[in-house]
């Protein structure tokens, strides 16, 4: 395979179209050039040889020595090229990394006990049904602790979560005065008590931990498995929970 291929191969992953390589190859091959030899040498239209030049300038692999008249464009050595394009796919990756985590946390919802991978840290995602999604997976089959300021998340389907996992486990629940009336019908063995100016709403069960902000008119979510953000995350709870004053049922 010549190298020109194995070039075009490499510029497809880094964003180079086939003229920034013939243009590239040609400075490497023939060294330092104007850009209308540049054009000639390697048979790109005059028409097009600045706007390729410039933007291998720009992305790292030439430089221009614009004090000259002419000005004449350099090829940046073959191995400073390599490493910022082995940079810019490193960022890529991580710049990926969340779209990775969501779609992983959907697979595993989808596929439930077919999955062993976890997260590293934490996930985070965006919107009211995706939220109530991970408070629900939070709250698995034990304990659970869960604090609402938004009654956005104390629908019919919640509360009978909440009502089901208490029948064999400790459930305690932390609402504002506002929404009182909205979980005063519970069950007496749910203990429920009331803070007002909750930052945040959450959930901590045995299925991880889940920290819901509403901003504007959405709502961000941020969910982990990881056992020292859990542990993190019910410190506060319990914090809050202490300095809560308990619902009054009559």
């Amino acid at each position: 395979m010549s190298i020109e291929k194995r070039l075009r191969d490499l510029a497809k992953f880094a964003g180079l179209s086939s003229y920034d390589v013939k243009a590239y190859i040609t400075l490497v091959q023939e060294g330092p050039l104007s850009a209308r030899d540049v054009a000639y040498k390697a048979n790109i239209p005059i028409s097009k040889i600045y706007t390729v030049l410039h933007r291998l300038y720009r992305m790292g692999f030439v430089e221009i020595d614009d004090k000259r008249r002419p000005e004449i464009f350099y090829a940046v050595a073959p191995e400073d090229v390599f490493n910022r394009i082995n940079q810019r796919f490193s960022e890529y990756i991580n710049s990926i990394k969340p779209l990775i985590d969501s779609l992983q946390l959907m697979y595993e919802s989808t596929y439930g006990g077919r999955v062993s991978a976890q997260s590293e840290v934490m996930y985070v995602v965006k919107g009211l049904d995706s939220a109530r999604e991970l408070m629900i997976r939070s709250m698995g089959n034990g304990n659970v602790d869960l604090a609402m300021p938004y009654r956005e998340f104390l629908d019919y389907k919640i509360l009978s979560i909440l009502v089901e996992v208490s029948r064999d486990n400790e459930v305690r629940l932390l609402v504002p005065q506002e929404l009182a009336g909205d979980v005063k019908d519970l069950p007496p063995r749910i203990h429920i008590r009331i803070r007002d100016k909750l930052f945040g709403g959450g959930s901590i069960g045995n299925g991880g931990v889940v920290l819901i902000i509403k901003h504007v008119n959405d709502f961000i979510s941020l969910y982990s498995r990881q056992d020292y953000i859990i542990d993190i995350a019910k410190t506060y709870f319990n914090y809050l929970w202490n300095g809560s004053e308990p619902l009054s049922r009559g």
